[in-house]
């Protein structure tokens, strides 16, 4: 069985072959050179091997983790993962980093699942919230810091639950924040495996993995929408109760919003704020009948169903939720992984060197063929 020659075993075969040579020209030195070199300091990286790096992108995130998770969280590994920029091509696997918007009827999901409450939880409890997502120009969906969408194309990175929660009151013409991460590679398969390497060569432990679980909207018709949505009226989040009476009657005291989910009695023409207000105090004081606002709230439940079914299905080659990517949770943040790939110092295509940083290999052959007389210097 043939061995592969490394650095280590190089040194060992060039020290041998130096001792003879020195030993058989009786140089008074031999022993002083040779006894000094034998105190030599191993190379960065120590006298291990060079770990064999099997790692391709093409077939996808699920295999991507299931490989950084494995043998690929071994140290030297994550260090080569790191070394884009010294594989003897340092730019090829940049990419392009801006910041922008998208119309989310053009973005594209890179997840074979998105949760119904998650995508509902604001803006159908929020009134507050769901009157910001209709009204116009470019959005920022959630928690400041944590309120844009990443996305590579038209394929979305992460930020699905962001990107469905606006189509879900704005339908497919809304525009929301974005990142984009402009790769090379343009297939999901590739870029979502790209994008866990580069969390991977960022992180210390094991690729973080999303939680899954819940009511899947995508793929669904509307009827099957409708349904669901149903069903959840009177579940409790972050933001509140979902399609509660109050929410649901506050609808139908705006007239903006009364007019855009196409609720019984909406205006014709914008009513002034004080208009408004009158308005709101007779209802109010008059008090909106059962009847009445369970009109309304199934009104709003065919409007956000209808513009959930028009959300493109996944790209081809996209994983269970559970395998997509978490950039929150990379060891150096959202911000080091767009850094780490902006640079290339994400090293996810072949070759992958051990050499690359440090020429520690490079550096003691030379020394052994310097002192068995191969080359001068």
């Amino acid at each position: 069985m043939r061995r592969t020659l490394t650095p280590n075993r190089l040194k060992m075969i060039m020290k041998a072959a130096a001792k003879s040579a020195l030993r058989e020209a009786r140089d008074p030195y031999v022993d002083l050179v040779l006894e000094e070199e034998d105190k030599a300091p191993e190379p960065e990286g120590g006298s291990e091997e060079t770990p064999d790096v099997k790692l391709d992108v093409s077939k996808g995130p699920s295999a991507a983790v299931a490989y950084l998770n494995g043998p690929g969280a071994d140290k030297r590994v994550r260090a080569l993962l790191d070394a884009g920029r010294d594989d003897g091509s340092e730019d090829d696997e940049a990419a392009k980093v801006s910041e922008g918007s998208a119309t989310i009827g053009e973005l594209v999901p890179t997840q074979i699942e998105i949760e119904l409450t998650k995508s509902i939880a604001y803006p159908l409890a929020s009134f507050k919230s769901m009157k910001k997502m209709i009204s116009g120009g470019v959005q920022k969906i959630g928690a400041p810091g944590n309120d844009t969408i990443v996305k590579s194309g038209n394929l979305i990175v992460d930020g699905h639950h962001r990107w469905s929660s606006l189509f879900s009151v704005a339908g497919p013409k809304g525009v929301i924040a974005a990142i984009d991460i402009s790769l090379p590679e343009k297939d999901a398969a590739s870029v979502l495996a790209i994008v866990q390497t580069a969390i991977a060569a960022t992180t210390d432990g094991p690729v973080p993995k999303a939680k899954a679980g819940g009511m899947n909207i995508l793929g669904k018709s509307k009827d099957e929408l409708v349904k669901l949505i149903t069903s959840a009226v009177g579940q409790s989040g972050e933001a509140g109760e979902i399609l509660s009476d109050d929410y649901v009657s506050a609808c139908l005291s705006d007239p903006v919003v009364s007019k855009h989910f196409g609720l019984a009695g909406s205006s014709k023409k914008e009513e002034t704020k004080a208009e408004s207000r009158r308005r709101g105090k007779l209802l109010e004081a008059q008090g909106e009948s059962n009847e009445k606002i369970e009109q309304a709230r199934k009104a709003i439940i065919e409007k956000v169903a209808d513009n959930l079914s028009q959300m493109n299905q996944p790209a081809e080659g996209s994983p269970p939720r559970v395998d997509m990517p978490q950039l929150d949770k990379a060891g150096k943040g959202v911000q080091g992984v767009f850094d780490a790939l902006k640079s290339g110092e994400v090293n996810y295509k072949a070759p992958f060197k051990a050499e690359s940083k440090s020429r520690s290999g490079q550096v003691v052959v030379e020394r052994w063929q310097r002192l068995a007389g191969i080359i001068k210097g």
